[in-house]
């Protein structure tokens, strides 16, 4: 994507939250014939096909894989600086600057020259009645590290080419960060109201260095907070209220830039890289792998023959996963949340297509019954002590080819904080009198949840089969 690297304008980009999991919002088919005889029609199957509940028990995992990836991230739009539950968010801005010839004499001769730059807090994220009022101290200092790079050139087509670079090569480049300057100074941190930004004055030696310029820089800004003891958050580039780089003299705005891009840079204070820990906001993920011996050992038992069943080299389709749930238990105590909400955890199943093993997200089907009961199951910071996620594809995957001696394989990850833990819907929805109920909270948290108690006690997993085998009608 080519940036422009100048200029401050008035593009909008529009902020689009993306749910982690497709909704479905009918009941379980043991409560709702009519739903299960209109999947089984979809599936070319007759409604007279037999569903059965399994439940296998004393499931332990075969392995539990932690991904975190420390490769930077766009912060175009959600921009972040701080630290919060063991991991680091630095800031970098990509910016470029086009002096003209009277304003560079009038900084290089101004004894009141200087340097700011300007971020608009996420103000609609400050103002939700979700967030805690007082996680923000009015008037808290913190410390920043300000390091920079600069690269000058003659004119404009110098940024045309620094333009040219793909976003991915510049994300890379920031893996290597080589400061041509540093200096820690305190920044004010307020709680917003209105519109108003935070300001930060920049380090006098980035000035002396920009009074160099004769046609045209490239500036690359990075802010460092590893002391702070939470995330503050910003807009970004592609928003209505971008950062602002700017330089005066003499107290007159002589240039003013936004960034042509923003990147968070996350660095990890995990102790142990390999322990089955989730943090919220960033995408990591759990690789979780179950053995297939005792799934196999149940579903023979429960058809009363040798499981899988074949036919000559045809694989046994008198079977079909309809639903499938995976109970396992749960300590929110080892957690770390600023909300105070409880956090959905998405799932995704390794899963065969086009000879190919592919993720797919696994779909979430409501219970009723139980949600309005005891509130949403796939629920971390919420009431029990049991988390249940649904892997229905991965499930019916892994019996439709158990032949092959697969294991059963899937994702976890933490996804939105929950707002109607006992709504019976999966999505936002207007009510007869037109009021929106918000099911999500739209903003991530940057939590951390330990899943050591989940991994290392035996799980359950429970299995809706449609079947019919042998001689039956």
């Amino acid at each position: 994507m080519k940036k422009k690297l100048f200029g401050l304008s008035a593009r909008t980009a529009s902020i689009v939250a993306v749910l982690l999991c497709a909704v479905l919002t009918s009941c379980f088919f043991e409560s709702d014939d009519n739903g299960l005889e209109k999947w089984l029609s979809d599936q070319g199957m007759p409604s007279s096909y037999k569903v059965q509940t399994l439940n296998v028990t004393n499931l332990t995992p075969l392995s539990v894989e932690a991904h975190l990836s420390t490769f930077p991230k766009s912060a175009d739009v959600y921009a972040t600086l701080g630290r919060a539950s063991n991991l680091t968010h630095d800031l970098v801005l990509d910016v470029g600057i086009l002096p003209d010839s009277d304003f560079m004499k009038s900084l290089n001769k101004s004894d009141t020259a200087g340097a700011y730059l300007a971020m608009f807090w996420q103000r609609p994220y400050y103002k939700a009645k979700q967030f805690p009022k007082d996680s923000v101290p009015k008037g808290e200092k913190i410390d920043v590290n300000v390091s920079w790079k600069l690269d000058l050139g003659k004119d404009e087509d110098f940024l045309d080419s620094i333009a040219d670079i793909e976003d991915s090569v510049w994300y890379e480049s920031l893996l290597d960060w080589e400061a041509d300057g540093s200096e820690d100074i305190k920044m004010r941190m307020r709680v917003p109201k209105g519109d108003t930004a935070l300001s930060l004055e920049l380090p006098s030696a980035l000035l002396e260095s920009l009074k160099k310029v004769k046609g045209a820089a490239h500036l690359q800004l990075r802010l460092s907070a590893p002391k702070a003891g939470r995330i503050y958050r910003f807009f970004g580039e592609q928003t209505n209220y971008p950062p602002v780089f700017t330089l005066y003299a003499d107290s007159v705005n002589g240039i003013s830039s936004k960034p042509a891009r923003m990147a968070n840079v996350i660095a990890s204070e995990e102790d142990c890289s390999e322990c089955p820990v989730l943090h919220g906001g960033i995408f990591d993920s759990l690789v979780v792998e179950l053995p297939p011996e005792p799934i196999l050992e149940a579903l023979s038992e429960f058809y009363g023959d040798e499981f899988p069943y074949t036919d000559g080299d045809k694989i046994d389709v008198r079977q079909t996963v309809i639903h499938a749930e995976l109970t396992m238990a749960r300590d929110d105590s080892k957690g770390q949340n600023e909300l105070g909400l409880p956090i959905q955890v998405v799932v995704g199943s390794y899963v065969d297509s086009a000879d190919l093993v592919i993720r797919r997200m696994e779909s979430y089907r409501v219970n009723n019954d139980v949600v309005l009961d005891e509130g949403h199951q796939n629920l971390v910071f919420h009431d029990g002590d049991s988390l249940t996620v649904q892997l229905t594809n991965g499930v019916r995957d892994f019996v439709n080819k158990a032949s092959d001696g697969r294991s059963l394989k899937f994702m976890m990850r933490m996804g939105y904080p929950f707002l109607q833990e006992k709504d019976t819907t999966y999505s936002d929805y207007r009510t007869a009198e037109g009021d929106t109920v918000r099911l999500y909270f739209p903003y991530f948290d940057y939590a951390r949840y330990d899943f050591s108690t989940s991994m290392d006690n035996p799980m359950s997993l429970k299995i809706w089969l449609a079947s019919k085998r042998g001689d039956e009608e």
